[in-house]
């Protein structure tokens, strides 16, 4: 049987400090303790390996054959935990919260990070492959052995160009939608689910002009005079203030997204990835 690292280390700082007590000290442990570590680890093998002296502990004759791979056992070891504590904590997201969210967050998050965009399904299946630690998702179909965390609700609202005759409204029902010709982002978002959820059978009549592959794309059709579209108010605050675009609420109910972040249900509690989850809240 492999030996326990923490007995190994014990015998291993009391040989290089020469005392249980100065052992204690640097490992920041009880002196009781590391003799109790000593003593087991010698009961395991069988032998004694240090030798207590008046005036410093030493290595036995088996004690010295004991040294060099106990050394190496827990420098490796070390560099092993050096090595997954260094590694950035990897994050998925969808491109909306991703791009339009998750930025100001990156970067008060106190770790190394590294952020992978891509479509819902495609972040989806980088969180199944191991690939993320963590995804940030418009949307989620359950599966065993995670955990789904209802991250941020965000205001949907409809686009339109400066000038439209929509855009001093103070909100606009759901209904006039069918109107105008829409134009639709990114497959895979979840927009059509909300959309077809808040009219019902109505939702058949809305008009899907052009399906483009990006809010951005679609924040320049709209700006363009191309037709409207419904996108998170997040996503153009900055076109809504340097008015290239106007933002027109839904009326009440309206239309808010759910956004999730999902990760491993196994996932320690003070895993890097549950600690910038706290934090992006």
């Amino acid at each position: 049987m492999t030996p326990d690292l923490l007995l190994v280390e014990a015998v291993l700082a009391v040989v290089d400090t020469g005392s249980f007590r100065a052992a204690a000290e640097a490992l920041g442990r009880s002196q009781p303790t590391v003799s109790q570590q000593v003593a087991r680890l010698e009961a395991e093998l069988g032998v004694t390996l240090l030798l207590r002296r008046r005036d410093r502990c030493v290595p036995t004759p088996d004690g010295a054959l004991f040294l060099p791979g106990a050394r190496r056992a827990l420098e490796a070891a070390r560099q092993a935990v050096a090595a997954v504590r260094g590694r950035p904590l990897a994050i998925g997201a969808a491109s909306n919260p991703g791009i339009y969210l998750l930025p100001a967050r990156l970067a008060r998050a106190a770790m190394p990070t590294v952020l992978r965009l891509g479509s819902n399904p495609e972040t989806v299946a980088r969180l199944l492959a191991g690939e993320v630690d963590i995804a940030f998702l418009e949307w989620w179909e359950d599966r065993p052995g995670y955990e789904v965390v209802r991250w941020r609700e965000e205001e949907m609202v409809v686009i339109v160009p400066p000038g439209h005759h929509w855009a001093g409204l103070p909100c606009l029902p759901a209904a006039a939608l069918a109107e105008e010709p829409m134009i639709g982002g990114e497959p895979g978002t979840g927009t059509g689910r909300l959309l077809a959820g808040l009219l019902g059978a109505a939702a058949g009549s809305l008009r899907v002009a052009r399906q483009l592959g990006s809010t951005d794309a679609v924040k320049r059709a709209v700006a363009a005079g191309l037709g409207i579209s419904v996108v998170m108010r997040a996503a153009v605050g900055d076109e809504v203030a340097a008015g290239s675009l106007v933002a027109v609420p839904l009326e009440t109910p309206g239309l808010r997204r759910m956004l999730l972040a999902v990760l491993p249900a196994e996932a320690p509690q003070r895993s890097p990835a549950r600690l910038f989850l706290d934090a992006a809240a």
